[in-house]
């Protein structure tokens, strides 16, 4: 449940230090950072550099270097990014302040850190449990993405087209399918884009499309139930465990900056049905209400659908992007992780 903003401000008034071990902050560590700015709680952080795509950039244009810290005792509360090692960090010696750990890795499905710490991951799906305390964080939008799509062409005035630029990336075993099922039936009805865009152009023919497929994840079936892997690999076999597994198969790295991306410009953004298919958020999306769903029993029903509703795909888009705003932009994320961290009580 999320606290009002004035509690908030009481409780992390000594501010909030946000820490990767060894290496540069990811996206959401610099979206929490833009949350807490706005909400007027001081932050710090353990490096100035910051990684994401330069359309969502977070922080763009500001100067770090004053809000660069050491790891001193006695700050309210602190994130540890753990995302470029996917691996429990310990982080002793806060002298009371609240502590919570951060995961956007692409495999944060398999990370695993003692059960006594918070942890805020990335791809989380309803299906699937590895244990510990864990909340759904979505990539989101930083405050320079909402800057950039502000002043966007009205969604009539756009191009009939359906922008499909991906770039080539393992694991991305959904698109694979989709390319050979989805996109040829989708193409008999609308033209496709899939040119390779720099960051500036794609922010323009974000802006300029009606259409983004926004979809992308990676299929898994569980190793553990072949007895060869606990036999032969049992550090494999560890990984791959989970203390809860309702689903014979699974749609992991489903989330993404391009599906922010989508939202933020307005588009009309299509990902797999998110109820469907376990994508878990703090507040999930609406099929048919906020973006289009695609559901992999009835692919072609699935572009029947979207083409039959076509008069919805204005306001579809727009609320995709009202939705967003609401819930995904730095200060709402902020909010939620804040909240979650002072309502934490940690295992004696």
């Amino acid at each position: 449940m999320t606290m009002d903003e004035d509690t908030l401000r009481k409780a992390f008034a000594k501010a909030v230090y946000v820490h990767a071990p060894g290496g540069p902050l990811t996206h959401n560590a610099g979206c929490l950072a833009e949350g807490l700015i706005e909400l007027g709680i001081p932050v710090k952080l353990s490096t100035a550099k910051i990684t994401s795509r330069p359309v969502s950039m977070p922080l763009k244009d500001v100067d770090l270097a004053p809000l660069v810290s050491q790891p001193f005792a006695g700050f309210a509360g602190y994130i540890v990014d753990i995302t470029h090692t996917n691996q429990f960090a310990p982080f002793d010696g806060i002298a009371g302040g609240r502590l919570a750990y951060l995961n956007q890795s692409d495999t944060a499905t398999f990370s695993r850190i003692p059960d006594e710490h918070l942890l805020f991951a990335a791809h989380e799906n309803t299906f699937a449990a590895k244990g510990g305390t864990r909340r759904p964080i979505a990539f989101g939008l930083s405050n320079g993405l909402i800057a950039a799509t502000q002043s966007r062409p009205a969604f009539k005035d756009r191009r009939r087209v359906a922008l499909r630029n991906f770039r080539a990336t393992l694991h991305q075993s959904l698109r694979a399918l989709l390319d050979i099922t989805y996109i040829p039936a989708l193409q008999r009805h609308m033209l496709l884009d899939e040119t390779q865009y720099a960051p500036d152009a794609y922010l323009k023919a974000l802006l300029n499309s009606t259409v983004c497929l926004a979809y992308g994840g990676d299929f898994y079936s569980p190793i553990t139930q072949n007895p060869w892997f606990s036999k032969n690999d049992p550090r494999v076999a560890e990984a791959h465990s989970f203390a809860r597994l309702d689903a014979v198969a699974l749609v992991l790295r489903w989330d993404s900056f391009r599906l922010w991306e989508s939202f933020a410009a307005g588009c009309l953004t299509v990902h797999l049905d998110f109820d469907k298919y376990g994508f878990a958020l703090p507040v999930r999306p609406e099929p048919w209400t906020h973006y289009v769903p695609i559901d992999l029993d009835d692919i072609a029903g699935s572009v029947t659908a979207l083409m039959d509703r076509e008069s919805e795909w204005a306001a579809i888009a727009d609320a995709g992007r009202a939705w967003a705003l609401e819930h995904y932009a730095p200060k709402p994320t902020a909010l939620r992780v804040l909240s979650d961290m002072l309502a934490h009580k940690p295992a004696a």
